[in-house]
Order: structure tokens, then sequence, then C-alpha cells
């Protein structure tokens, strides 16, 4: 409530910079103090009151709706004290009528208007002026720049509602962003963690061992990870890059390999769109770094096959899991692959394999034409 409230502010503090636009109506008021023969003292009166009838004016302007009632009554005021000595007082009651179109709703509004018109005609016929036709221009004047208060009533609330929906999707792409750097940090850092403590207990296997130059060939390579899991790092705020699935595969056997497991790839890795790839990559890298922390095999399979209208990846240890509890990087996994319309299936049946489906794209949906 307090948002809305401040937007509708905010639209109506950039409207009021421009609210002196609005005066030129006053022409009306100061042009019979040019044509008629009024005295000093009267010019001096009028004038007072154009100038605290401007004021009120501006004041009106730079509040909330729901709280123009007192300056709107002055300047109502203002306009029935000078009416008797200048007619160009229909002015006056027009930006009265102004603030009644814009400040309440149609009901209040349209009273409000009648009264303004009612209180022409007092004038008009009782009280006296000096113009045979104030009734009838003060009534049109009235009434069209009412409408005109309504139409800019409507017109704020329309563009407080953009900035509040600009506002919304703003938030909510900070936080999708938010996501997706934390996921991609904790995809990267624990295959990053994962490869460092690996190979710093084979480097320290080697100088148990004495063998110097393999412990120099892992600490040599421990050093590699870290730069590049720090250039990853760095790039995850800006968006995840990758060397492609076919590299980045090489690097997961790899890993693999010192982990003590035997890798196979199977099948022909699709050709992705560089997102859907992305994802890809951060989802079979989780799944990896899983196999090397929790199983108990000594087997990888990573498995690709396709179908009309599907890929299919699937990722296969020969552990013997009784169950698979779903932590945050299986959460990320099925966030990714949820995220394009494909499915993450767990079997603990043989093993433990996680099968991904993404369905593909049209031709024109990755390359932005049709064929």
């Amino acid at each position: 409530m307090m948002s809305q409230e401040n937007n509708r502010q905010t639209v109506a503090n950039e409207e009021a910079k421009h609210a002196w636009v609005y005066l030129f109506n006053l022409g009306f008021y100061i042009l019979p103090m040019v044509l008629f023969p009024y005295s000093i003292a009267e010019i001096v009166w009028l004038s007072l009151a154009m100038l605290v009838f401007v004021g009120l004016y501006f004041y009106g302007f730079s509040l909330p709706p729901h709280r123009m009632f007192w300056p709107v009554m002055g300047m109502f005021v203002i306009a029935c004290a000078v009416t008797p000595w200048n007619p160009g007082s229909v002015a006056l009651f027009s930006y009265v009528g102004f603030f009644i179109g814009f400040a309440y709703r149609w009901p209040y509004a349209l009273t409000g208007v009648l009264g303004l018109i009612g209180t022409l005609a007092v004038f008009q016929w009782s009280v006296g002026t000096h113009w045979d036709l104030f009734f009838h221009y003060g009534s049109v004047i009235v009434i069209t720049v009412a409408i005109f208060g309504r139409i800019e009533r409507l017109r704020q609330r329309h563009a407080a509602a953009e900035r509040r929906s600009a506002e919304e999707i703003e938030r909510l792409a900070t936080s999708v962003e938010r996501e997706r750097i934390a996921r991609d940090l904790h995809d990267i850092l624990g295959h990053t963690l994962s490869s460092i403590v690996l190979k710093s207990d084979l480097a320290q296997a080697h100088l148990g061992k004495q063998q110097y130059d393999a412990a120099a060939e892992h600490l040599q390579e421990l050093s590699e990870i870290a730069r590049h899991s720090l250039s990853q790092v760095r790039q995850s705020v800006s968006g995840y890059k990758h060397s492609g699935l076919t590299l980045e595969l090489k690097r997961l056997q790899q890993r693999l390999h010192d982990a003590g497991f035997r890798t196979e790839i199977l099948g022909k890795p699709p050709q992705l769109d560089a997102t859907r790839e992305t994802a890809l990559v951060l989802a079979i890298t989780e799944l990896v770094t899983n196999v090397i922390r929790h199983s108990s095999g000594q087997i990888c399979t990573i498995h690709f096959d396709e179908s009309n209208d599907l890929y299919r990846i699937q990722v296969t240890d020969d552990g013997h899991p009784t169950q698979v509890e779903s932590g945050n990087g299986l959460v990320g996994v099925r966030q990714r692959i949820h995220a394009f319309g494909g499915s993450v299936d767990v079997s603990t049946a043989r093993g433990c394999a996680v099968a991904l489906q993404l369905p593909k794209l049209a031709t024109s949906n990755i390359y932005g034409a049709t064929p």
C-alpha cells in the first residue's frame, strides 16, 4: 500500500514540475483588468487575489488527491470573491473544476462540478456580473476543464501502474539473476573444490611415497584449477561462459579418472543453442561432482541419445545407493532442466542413474529464422 502511494506521489510530483504551463488560462482573468477602467486599488486587489490563487494552485498540485480539499476550497473562495469585480473569474472557476475532476471519484466529482455550475448561475442571475454570458461560457469551460482533470487523473493512475509494473519486473529479474548466480556458484565451486581436494590428496599421497615429480604435476594442475575457478566465479556475475559441451566432457572425464573412476561417454553430444548448452554443461558437471563425492562405485557412464523431439542424457554410476537425497545440487539441476520444459528422473535400481530429457527446439527458435 505504501509503495502504491509512493508511486502515485512520484507521478504527481513530476506533473507538478509542469504545472506552470496550465496557467495560460489566467489570460481570461487578466484581460478585463487591461480593458476595463479599474481603479488602482481594484487592480491591486485583483492582482493580490490572483497571486494568492496561483500559490494555492501550485500548493494543490504538490499534494496527493486526498489532501487537496482545503487548497481547492481556498481557490473557490477567491474565485467567488473577485467575481463581482472581474467576470474573467470564470478562468479561476475552471481551475477549481480541474482539481475536482482530478482529485475525486466520479460521484463526488460530478457533485462538485454541479455545485460550481450552480455557483455560476447564482452570480449570473442573483449577485450580478459585468458579463451577460458569464454563466454560459463559464459552464462550458468548467465542464470541459473538469473532464481534462478526470483524464489527467486516469493518466497518472496509468503511469503509476506502469511504474509499479516496471519495478516489479525489475525486482523479479533481480531475484532470478540472484538465483542464477547462486546456482552457478554452487555448481562451479562444488566442481572446483572437489577437484582441489582430489588433487591435494593425490599430491600428498605422492609426497608420502617420495614421488616428487608426480606430486609436482598434481600441484601444477591444482594451480590451474584454482585460476580457472577464479575466472569462472568472475564470469558468473555476467553469465557463465564455458568451452563447449565436448571440451567440458573431456574435463569431466579427466576429473573422474583422477578420482579413480573409469569413464565411458556413449553417443553423440547434442548441438544446442548457447543458453541450453550452458544449462546442460552445469547440470552434467553437478551430477559428475555428486558421483565423485558420494558414489562407492568404479564406473561412470555418460550416455547421449535422442529421438525426433527429445534429447536424452543419462549419468550413471555403479555404486550401491539406498536412496538419493535432493540437496541443493540436484535441486539446481531440476531447476535448470525444467526451465526449458525438460524433466529429470532419478533411479537407484542399478547403481544411481539420473536421466535428463530436453525437448528439441524448432530451427526458428534457435536461429531466429524459419527454414
